[in-house]
């Protein structure tokens, strides 16, 4: 597989028509969930409630769900685990960061294997931790870690997402940007072992292979692939998900 040069400054891409006034969607949604029996013993522990989380995919591609969470838990895996605990869930909020790489050959995606041998692609990033400093510098170690590219220079977000999962109680917000220019080969060393492969392809064939993941995924990125608007024509997108497993999800994408 082709790997782009050292450098590489991807052609510029003129801003859309679209009114670049666009209000970003930022998620509000607080709800209890109601009270149910514990499901899991009082011995789970904070590391596997964080890599439970991104074994079963709630947060997408991310590598570390230790996002910002609601209530007194400094970390939304800390609240998971006393969720598990106390035997009831509250909503938990997840920060994640999803980056569009490309090169000559076309858009740098990710296969993730998820729990059970599910496999799903997008694009790489993930879960912004608390130790990260901005979002972008969260971003940089993410995609530099599951794909070996180090991005020195941004632009966006192009696009925001909110996701809301009311069932399973978390919500999730999405920051996606654009990298200028970065520099590395491709290699994958994901520490929580997702991330397996790491490809750049053509629009085409990247829609083909994100269509068999979440909805709030591939629909913001194909359309930006169909349209590519830049950060000045900045775009929300908002979804509302119902159901406790991947197999009976209901997506609904609310209005803009």
């Amino acid at each position: 597989m082709p790997t782009p040069p050292a450098a590489i400054t991807p052609p510029t891409i003129a801003p859309s028509a679209r009114d670049p006034e666009h209000e970003r969607v930022h998620s509000t949604l607080v709800m209890p969930y109601p009270i149910t029996a514990p499901k899991s013993p009082a011995i789970t522990t904070l590391p596997k409630a964080r890599k439970n989380a991104v074994r079963d995919g709630i947060v997408g591609g991310a590598s570390r769900p230790t996002g910002s969470s609601l209530g007194v838990c400094s970390t939304g895996a800390d609240r998971m685990a006393w969720d598990l605990v106390l035997g009831c869930t509250v909503m938990r909020e997840w920060l994640v960061a999803g980056a569009i790489v490309e090169a000559d050959d076309g858009l740098l995606l990710v296969r993730n294997v998820r729990r059970g041998g599910r496999e799903d692609w997008s694009t790489p990033g993930g879960v912004i931790d608390a130790e990260d400093a901005s979002i972008l510098e969260g971003l940089t170690r993410e995609v530099e870690e599951e794909t070996g590219l180090r991005v020195t220079k941004w632009e966006g977000p192009v696009y925001e997402v909110v996701c809301e999962a009311v069932d399973l109680g978390w919500i999730l917000r999405a920051e996606i940007h654009r990298a200028l220019e970065y520099e590395g080969e491709l290699r994958v060393e994901d520490p929580d072992g997702i991330v397996v492969e790491a490809k750049f392809l053509p629009s085409h064939e990247c829609v083909a292979r994100l269509a068999a993941g979440a909805r709030w995924v591939h629909e913001p990125l194909g359309e930006w692939l169909s349209e590519r608007w830049g950060p000045t024509a900045a775009r929300g997108y908002r979804y509302a998900v119902h159901g406790t497993s991947h197999e009976e999800f209901s997506v609904h994408r609310a209005p803009e």
